[in-house]
Formats: C-alpha cells, structure tokens, sequence
C-alpha cells in the first residue's frame, strides 16, 4: 500500500506539472527555469513540442548522473517524466486555461510547485538541472545551490532575448512561487517547533507541561556556565499551534525561566503525551 500512495502521488505531481506548462506557461510565453524552460523557449523558436524537449534533455542528464543519484531515484525519476510526458501529449490540443498575466504568474507557480514538490517528496524528479547540480557537486565540489542560480540566470537571460524582458521579470516570479511551493509541499502544515527550557524549577514546569499539555519532554543534564552548578533542562517538541500556551504556562510558573525555540520542518516518533514519573495531582 505504501509503494501504490508513493506512485499514485508520482502520477499525480506529474500531471500537475504538464497542466501548469501546457495549459498556462507554455502558451503564454513565460517559463520557470531549467530543462522545462529550454522546452518552452524551443517550442517558442522552432515550434518543437515540449515533451520531445522535455524528454530529450532529461534522459541523457539522468543516465548520465545515475550512478550518483541512485537506483531509487532513477526508477521513480523515469517514472515521473514518463507521465509527464504523456501529460504534455494530452494537454497539447487544449487551449490556455487563462491569458491574465497576474492568473498565469500565480496559478503556473502554485500548479508546477505542487507537482514538482510531489514528485521530490516521493523520490523523484522532474527536471534535469538538479541532477547536473548533484553530479557537479559530487565531481568538483561546486555548490548546488550556486550552480542552479548560475544555470537559471543564463536561462532567463535567454528568456529576456527570446520574448521580452518583461515576461523574463514575470518567470522570475513564477520561479520565486514554485520553489516556495516546493518548500511548502516538502515541509507542509505541520512543522513543529523544538523547546529548550533551562528554569530553576524544572521538576514543577515539567509536571505541568506533562499534565497540562500532555506533552512528550526530556530531561537534559547541563551545567551552568558561570557557577558551574548541575541543572535539569527540559527539552520537547510541540505543535507550533501549541507553543503560545506552552511559553505562557513556562512563565507562568516560572517567571525566571530561559526559553529558546526554534522551528522543526519533519519530525517522526513524537507523541504528544506521556507517563510522568509522579502522580497526577
């Protein structure tokens, strides 16, 4: 069953993706970056279809990259391109969704981010410069993040001389919300944060966010930097909704209490109650 949810979600991103380019990027001239710009801005100047494109870039880069990126990766990456390839045969025959340049910035970066983030998430891929960005990377040391910049300033740059500048600066926007969307796909809703409390009554604190909150915690041994003397720091993970009534309940009592948290984007294994060594009461 998980391996079906994993394909059914390769499938579902892979179609997604094909919409945002068939039936609002492509035909109105703008593009996101990497391999499925170099299709659009073909298929602009010479009129090729954008799966022929699509596909004959991303196959040599992924046969040529595969023995970094995994067996794994590889399948479900062939896997992905494949339907979207035949998304993209599908869709041709269908007009644009919208014209509206605000429409095809928001709804083009919104559809090609999902897709692409439920792809990624499951163990794929769909374009070809993040595999380039790994074997570059691996080989010379190059930093993926300075290759894909360097890679899609060239790439807008050409954009800019293929349509007009001014549909350049507009996928520059569609860029900004598909990698935004990617993020938010990847991390989702349910980021959580992590606590470290350091107070001078750790046992009283910790007895209250056990029965109050019914919060998972830990107990961490520190040492005071100055005095040198043993403490007790209570360390746990909440939801981020659950943080406001955690800090309050913290200071509430213990008005002196140190608090540091910060922002978890995965977390697997955490339960949100527990047994407490002492009686409730």
């Amino acid at each position: 069953m998980k391996r079906f949810w994993e394909y059914l979600s390769l499938t579902v991103g892979s179609f997604i993706v094909a919409v945002g380019l068939e039936l609002i990027l492509a035909p109105n001239g703008l593009v996101d970056g990497g391999v499925t710009a170099v299709a659009i801005m073909s298929n602009k100047l010479w009129e090729i279809p954008l799966w022929v494109v699509f596909l004959g870039l991303n196959l040599p880069i992924l046969l040529f990259t595969a023995r970094v990126t995994g067996k794994r990766f590889v399948i479900r990456t062939l896997y992905a391109n494949a339907v979207t390839t035949v998304g993209l045969i599908l869709f041709k025959p269908i007009p644009a969704i919208t014209t509206s340049e605000v429409l095809i910035v928001l709804y083009g970066g919104l559809l090609l981010g999902v897709g692409i983030g439920l792809v990624v998430k499951t163990g794929g891929a769909i374009d070809g410069t993040e595999m380039l960005a790994v074997w570059f990377h691996k080989r010379f040391h190059i930093p993926i993040t300075t290759f894909l910049l360097a890679l899609n300033a060239v790439i807008f740059t050409a954009a800019a001389f293929v349509y007009t500048l001014e549909k350049a600066m507009f996928s520059l926007a569609v860029f900004y919300i598909v990698t935004k969307m990617i993020d938010f796909v990847m991390d989702g809703l349910n980021q959580a944060k992590s606590v470290m409390i350091i107070s001078e009554k750790p046992e009283e604190v910790g007895k209250r966010l056990v029965y109050d909150l019914e919060v998972s915690l830990t107990f961490l041994r520190g040492e005071g930097g100055y005095s040198g003397d043993e403490k007790r720091i209570i360390y746990c993970i909440v939801d981020r909704f659950e943080y406001p009534k955690l800090k309050e309940l913290v200071l509430e009592t213990d008005p002196g209490a140190i608090m540091e948290a910060s922002y978890v984007a995965e977390t697997a294994g955490v339960e949100y109650k527990s047994l407490f060594p002492y009686p409730k009461g």
